[in-house]
């Protein structure tokens, strides 16, 4: 299947191009929020024509499915020469064959931009030249969280830990269902899961900054309604890293395995002194991965918490695997409300 979904969506980008359809449209970044230090940027973006989404919270079926449709039928502009300013650094790259540009940027402390204190920052993304335009100057802004002052840094999932996706359901096509025909005003968050967050977020005096990061094996197609879904129902902002391909539920679980452990490897070497609280749900594999996780980072793993999808087997597993590691803190908990009230027991949130 996986491979059949590839081949089909790169011979209709093959005949999109030879017909140039949508490449009259003026061009367009998808810009992506990144994350780093004052030595260290770590940035994502993507080059695209305009897809002309135009979205409500009270958009009818229809404005859905067209929007979503739009979304995964991207006209991305390959090739794209890029300058990426970051303080007085600027870094020139260049679109892959699916319009991405990556930036993982190191300087030397001294040579460091120099910012104000605050949590965040800016990237300029410049557009200087396509195949198509040849010249241009098209630029827009990427913000980039650079955490300081922070007690601890979170790590969460989405899809089923405070997205209700069905993503673990035998029926695939209600997962499906869920990204073609709905958008963030009327996807549903888990009950008490804003309060945990913003509880979290504040910190032990509640007036804290403690950053957010989202790890979810969505494609970047699905941006910008995830980043509007954390807006409408009141969640922390931050880092939403998703995968290059496929709709939920597409891939191989080695690759869905890989994408969230790298992303979560990442992050944890970004803030090396800082320690995290680490959240997923027992539907997928979050679990393994957070356990490897904390296994390769001693003693900065507060806590691992877990959802329960309400699966006797998959609860069952997850048992299994708390019981094998007595040096982790690990909770399967059934609602957020209980994982609060362990973290207020910790003195992580008041």
């Amino acid at each position: 299947m996986q491979q059949l979904t590839r081949t089909l969506h790169r011979e209709w980008d093959n005949l999109v191009d030879r017909l140039r359809w949508g490449h009259d449209k003026p061009l367009d970044v998808a810009n992506y929020i990144g994350f780093g230090r004052e030595d260290y940027l770590y940035l994502t973006g993507r080059v695209l024509r305009d897809r002309g989404i135009s979205r409500n919270e009270r958009d009818q079926l229809w404005h859905n499915v067209v929007n979503n449709f739009k979304r995964f039928n991207s006209r991305e502009v390959t090739d794209a020469r890029v300058e990426i300013t970051w303080g007085e650094h600027t870094l020139a790259r260049t679109t892959d064959s699916e319009g991405y540009f990556h930036v993982e940027h190191y300087c030397a402390p001294e040579d460091a931009p120099h910012f104000d204190d605050m949590l965040w920052q800016e990237a300029t993304v410049r557009v200087v030249e396509t195949p198509l335009d040849g010249k241009v100057d098209f630029v827009s802004h990427s913000d980039v969280i650079l955490p300081r002052e922070a007690e601890f840094g979170i790590i969460s999932d989405i899809d089923d830990t405070i997205l209700k996706t069905d993503v673990t359901s035998r029926f695939k096509l209600k997962t499906m269902m869920h990204t073609l025909l709905k958008n963030a005003g009327n996807r549903r968050a888990f009950e008490g899961v804003s309060d945990f967050y913003e509880a979290l977020q504040g910190g032990p005096d509640a007036k804290g900054y403690n950053p957010f990061f989202y790890v979810s094996n969505s494609p970047w197609n699905l941006y910008d309604l995830l980043l509007d879904f954390l807006h409408l129902n009141h969640l922390p902002r931050g880092p939403i890293l998703l995968r290059d391909f496929g709709l939920p539920a597409e891939d191989t679980v080695q690759s869905f395995k890989t994408h969230k452990a790298d992303m979560v490897d990442k992050i944890l070497s970004t803030y090396p002194r800082l320690p995290f609280i680490l959240l997923g749900d027992s539907g997928e594999h979050d679990t393994d991965i957070y356990l490897e996780a904390a296994k390769n980072n001693p003693k900065r793993i507060l806590c691992i918490y877990i959802r329960d999808v309400q699966h006797e087997a998959r609860a069952q597993r997850i048992e299994d695997l708390i019981e094998d590691v007595s040096t982790i803190n690990v909770k399967l908990v059934g609602t957020y409300t209980e994982a609060a009230a362990h973290a207020r027991g910790m003195g992580w949130i008041v």
